[in-house]
């Protein structure tokens, strides 16, 4: 190989690097790819709901209630956020089934605070530990049975 050749090819790699940290380049894989904007917009519903969590759980006067009371507002946001943005959907008839999939979750969510409080963990590391696995529970639950046709 010549120093021209390895130059040009040392310049290609840069500029598929610049490009793929691009703004733009990351709209365009979030546009093409459901599962990334889900990620993404997973990360933002998680935030909120999480947020809203501790916030319940510092005014509520039990942990249950606090999980009640941000669970139902978090629903509320994430149905607007995934349908819209992750799947394309719109259709608020849809909200009683997204509704029974936040139901699984919250049975997640509940039965695995209360074991791991029964392991010592404070409430708000439970919550924090089963994040993952409410995520997993909540997309493909969603992917199959709320929002199938906008997929």
């Amino acid at each position: 190989m010549t120093k021209a050749t390895a130059l040009a090819r040392a310049v290609s790699v840069r500029e598929r690097v610049l490009e793929a940290s691009s703004p733009g380049y990351v709209l365009r894989l979030l546009q093409t790819h459901p599962f990334l904007r889900f990620l993404a917009v997973g990360a933002l519903n998680t935030a909120v709901g999480y947020c809203l969590f501790l916030t319940a759980l510092a005014i509520m006067p039990t942990t249950f209630s606090a999980m009640v009371v941000s669970t139902v507002l978090s629903v509320l946001f994430n149905f607007k956020t995934t349908g819209r943005m992750v799947f394309g959907v719109r259709d608020t008839r849809l909200l009683a089934r997204f509704v029974g999939v936040y139901g699984v979750v919250f049975l997640y969510n509940w039965l695995g605070v209360d074991i791991l409080q029964a392991a010592g963990f404070r409430p708000w590391l439970a919550g924090l530990i089963l994040l993952p696995g409410g995520v997993v529970i909540a997309y493909t639950l969603n992917s199959r049975f709320v929002f199938r046709s906008g997929a």
